[in-house]
């Protein structure tokens, strides 16, 4: 694996490493965000442009309060990434 390279820390997955978001989860395990009562999340940006964060609930579309989220029990934190986009990193080591 090249210094450019780093396992998701969830999954083990190989994936394009970004210092600025060490702890990020790979795009499987981001579809498999849930809250704490099970249920799985969406997030997005609220704009256009890439800037702003919304977390709903993907079954009702009630929004999510929180930037927490837990993948496979994992505790994580979905924020809006630099550039656009949403990131997810692992809170906690697995």
């Amino acid at each position: 694996m090249s210094a450019e390279q780093h396992t998701c820390p969830i999954c083990h997955a190989p994936m394009a490493f970004s210092p600025r978001y060490p702890r990020a989860v790979c795009s499987q395990c981001a579809a498999q965000a849930r809250n704490e009562q099970g249920e799985l999340l969406a997030f997005y940006n609220e704009t256009l442009s890439g800037s702003g964060f919304r977390a709903v609930v993907r079954e009702t579309g009630e929004p999510h309060a929180s930037h927490m989220c837990y993948i496979r029990g994992i505790r994580c934190y979905a924020d809006e990434a630099r550039f656009g986009g949403i990131v997810i990193q692992v809170l906690q080591k697995k």
